[in-house]
C-alpha cells in the first residue's frame, strides 16, 4: 500500500514536470495552437500537455506491485494511440490511419480482457459476436468523443478525474478486495496524471491537451472499463451513466450536424458545453458545473442504479433527458459566430481585451 501511495505521488510530480516543460518547448516543437475564427481561445497557446499525462501514467502502471503481462500490454496499446496522437497534433494524420490504429488497439484490448465472455455468459455464440462488434465501435467513438469534447479549458480533464474516482469508489464498495488489485490502482494513476495536467489547463489554460492526451485518456478508460465488467467491479449501466454528460453531448452534436447536411470533417464550435462556455462568459463555469454534475449527480446515481431491467430504464431515462438538455443547449446548430476574419478581430478585443498579435 505504501509502495503504492509513493508511485501515486511520484505520477503528479512527473506529470507536472512533463507538462511544464512541454509549455517551454511547445514553440519549438511545433505545437503552438494559434486561434482560428472557430476556436474557443483567443490567443497562441500552447498545446500537448497531454504528454505529461502520457509519460506519467505509463511509468507509474508499469511500476505498479502486481503488474502482470496483460497489464504491461494494455499500457502498450495506450502508447501507441498516444504516439499517433502526439504525430497528429504536429502534423495531421488522414482520419482513416488514426481510427485504423484505434480499432486495432480496442480489439486488441478486447482481446486482452475478454468482457464478452463475461456480459454474454460465454456460451451464446450468436450474441458473442454481435456484441464484439458492438463493444468496438463503443470503444473506438469514445476514443474520438473524448478528443472532440475537449474543446474548452479543463473539460476533458475534469472528466477524466472524475470519471476515475467514481469508478474507483463504485469498484471498492462492489468489491472492497479491488483495493489490492492493478486495475484500481491504476484508475488512481490516470486520475492522478490528469491532476497534473490540470494544474496548468484549468481556465485560463497555459496549456491545451493536443490529441496525444485526449486519445491517450479515451482509450485507457475503455481498458480499464472492460477489466472492471470482468472483475464483477461494476456493471455497464454504471459506466454508461458515468461518460453520460460526453457521450451525449459529442452524439448528440454528431447526428445533430449530419442530418443539417454538414461537413462532418469541419471544424466547428458547435457543442453544447462550446455554445454554453460562450454563453456563461467562458470555460470556467461550464468545466466546474460539468464537474460537480459528475460527482454529485452522477456517482450517486451510478452507486443506487439496479441490475437487469430497471437498471437500464433508469439509464435511457437520464440519457433522455440530458439530450434534451443538449438539445436545448444548441448542439450541433450553426456556429453564432462568423469565421471571418472580422467576426474574429471583433471576438478577440471582447474576449482577450486586445486585438491578436
Amino acid at each position: 500500500m505504501l509502495a503504492n501511495i509513493a508511485i501515486l505521488i511520484g505520477c503528479f510530480a512527473v506529470s507536472v514536470f512533463c507538462v511544464y516543460v512541454m509549455i517551454r518547448n511547445a514553440a519549438a516543437l511545433g505545437l503552438i495552437q494559434i486561434p482560428l475564427g472557430r476556436s474557443s481561445h483567443v490567443k497562441p497557446t500552447p498545446a500537448g500537455g497531454g504528454v505529461g499525462i502520457v509519460i506519467a501514467a505509463c511509468m507509474a502502471g508499469f511500476l505498479l506491485p502486481g503488474t502482470t503481462l496483460s497489464d504491461l500490454a494494455l499500457l502498450f496499446l495506450s502508447l501507441i494511440i498516444a504516439v499517433v496522437g502526439f504525430i497528429d497534433d504536429r502534423n495531421p494524420l488522414p482520419a482513416r490511419l488514426r481510427m485504423a490504429v484505434q480499432t486495432v488497439c480496442v480489439m486488441g484490448a478486447l482481446l486482452i480482457t475478454q468482457p464478452v465472455a463475461v456480459l454474454s455468459g460465454g456460451t451464446n455464440l450468436i450474441l458473442m459476436p454481435l456484441l464484439t462488434l458492438l463493444l468496438l465501435i463503443s470503444g473506438v467513438w469514445w476514443i474520438n468523443l473524448f478528443n472532440f469534447m475537449d474543446g474548452i479549458d479543463g473539460i476533458a480533464g475534469q472528466q477524466a478525474v472524475t470519471m476515475m474516482v467514481s469508478a474507483m469508489t463504485l469498484s471498492f464498495l462492489q468489491v472492497p478486495a479491488a483495493l489490492d488489485q492493478w486495475p484500481w490502482w491504476m484508475m488512481a494513476i490516470v486520475a492522478v496524471a490528469t491532476l497534473g495536467f490540470l494544474v496548468f489547463n484549468w481556465p485560463p489554460a497555459k496549456i491545451f491537451m493536443g490529441d496525444a492526451g485526449s486519445t491517450f485518456l479515451g482509450f485507457i478508460i475503455v481498458a480499464l472499463a472492460f477489466q472492471t465488467l470482468v472483475q464483477g467491479w461494476m456493471t455497464l449501466p454504471q459506466w454508461l451513466l458515468l461518460s453520460l454528460l460526453f457521450a451525449t453531448d459529442a452524439t448528440t452534436t454528431l447526428i445533430v450536424r449530419f442530418l443539417g447536411a454538414d461537413r462532418l470533417s469541419q471544424a466547428h464550435r458547435a457543442h453544447a458545453y462550446q455554445r454554453l462556455s460562450r454563453r456563461f462568459g467562458g470555460a470556467r463555469p461550464v468545466s466546474t458545473a460539468a464537474f460537480f454534475i459528475n460527482l454529485l449527480i452522477l456517482l450517486p446515481l451510478a452507486m443506487i442504479v439496479p441490475q437487469g431491467f430497471a437498471g437500464w430504464c433508469i439509464v435511457l431515462i437520464a440519457y433522455g433527458l440530458v439530450i434534451l438538455a443538449v438539445l436545448a443547449a444548441g448542439a450541433g446548430l450553426p456556429d453564432d459566430v462568423s469565421a471571418s476574419p472580422q467576426a474574429y478581430r471583433a471576438r478577440c478585443v471582447r474576449l482577450n481585451g486586445r486585438k491578436p498579435t
